[in-house]
């Protein structure tokens, strides 16, 4: 059954009596934690005691966009499983999620269609997921301009999903990747992000997507095929920075860039691509790497083949490049 969160406020100014709030407990499910929500900077924000474990069983429709914040020292625990998921904008932040039993994305952004444009916003900062085996975001509805955001978490893709998955309508106006690890134990096949058959960003007037990516891993993602699939590509309302990356049997050999955008290269998207690793089944594939625009090409790839501590599970440690997610550095 679906719980629809509707926030109050709990301002002493409001209301003269402001009952004691119950102890967030270990093994509590995460949608009666959610009334124990404050506002902070206007946003409903639901702050978790130091290495807390929750379970999240139950679909959750957010009416207002909604913060999860654990300890940045001690990160709360939330094993997902079932139908728990949350419809609506939402940022977690400080959080070690168990995603192995969900059967649903985590996040979907709207599962009917706006009337008119609105934004929505989905954001991880600091996570570290195992075991995910549906789409991390996903938009169920059109007329959404979302801001995807991936900071300072690791995400372990445990089966073949698009991960970023927008092929029902919507576009990120901004998808933002720093500072993290993306990666597979085994290959996927299926685009890590995808819109195709969905909405294109010149549908609101003045809509543009920037896909951002900076100093992160990415690990044995769409295999041998195009990175991303696009409801259109090559279109000048793309636009692309990828910094710092390390891209290991990530999209076509040689084609990690040009996968990002649907599989085409040309001048119409902005490109903004330096300093990246490449490398495809043991093999520096840097030289094969292009944009296809001569005003703005591939620069300062590192011309190394990586060797990762234990990539198959997980330990992206390496002493190769200075390059890819920060904490992996040697």
């Amino acid at each position: 059954m679906a719980v629809a969160l509707v926030m109050v406020s709990c301002s002493g100014k409001d209301d003269p009596v402001v009952p004691e709030k119950p102890k967030i407990t270990n093994g509590m499910e995460l949608s009666e934690a959610l009334q124990y929500c404050d506002v902070q900077n206007g946003v409903p924000t639901l702050n978790l005691p130091a290495g807390v474990s929750l379970v999240c069983t139950t679909e959750m429709e957010l009416v207002t966009p909604l913060a999860i914040v654990g300890d940045a020292s001690s990160p709360a625990t939330i094993k997902v499983s079932g139908e728990g998921k949350f419809i609506g904008g939402v940022r977690i932040e400080n959080a070690v999620i168990d995603a192995s039993e969900l059967a649903a994305p985590l996040v979907t952004i709207a599962k009917e269609d706006a009337a008119e444009w609105e934004f929505s916003s989905a954001s991880f900062i600091n996570v570290t997921m195992t075991g995910l085996k549906q789409a991390l975001v996903y938009s169920g509805g059109k007329n959404y301009n979302v801001s995807l955001v991936v900071e300072n978490s690791r995400i372990q893709v445990a089966a073949d999903v698009t991960v970023f998955d927008f092929t029902k309508g919507s576009f990120p106006i901004l998808f933002e990747i720093k500072n993290s690890t993306f990666w597979a134990p085994e290959a996927t096949g299926k685009a890590f992000f995808s819109s195709q058959s969905g909405q294109k960003a010149n549908e609101m007037e003045g809509g543009t997507e920037t896909f951002d990516f900076e100093n992160s891993t990415f690990y044995n993602l769409t295999k041998s095929k195009n990175f991303f699939t696009h409801r259109q590509a090559n279109q000048t309302w793309l636009a692309y920075i990828v910094k710092d990356c390390i891209f290991v049997n990530c999209g076509k050999s040689g084609q990690a860039i040009k996968g990002m955008n649907g599989g085409q290269s040309g001048k119409n998207p902005t490109w903004d691509i330096s300093g990246n690793v490449f490398n495809f089944e043991d093999a520096d594939t840097s030289e094969a790497e292009s944009t296809g625009d001569d005003d703005e090409p591939i620069k300062d790839s590192k011309a190394v083949v990586v060797k990762f501590a234990d990539a198959a599970n997980g330990d992206f440690t390496q002493a190769d490049a200075k390059a890819g997610d920060p904490i992996w550095i040697k």
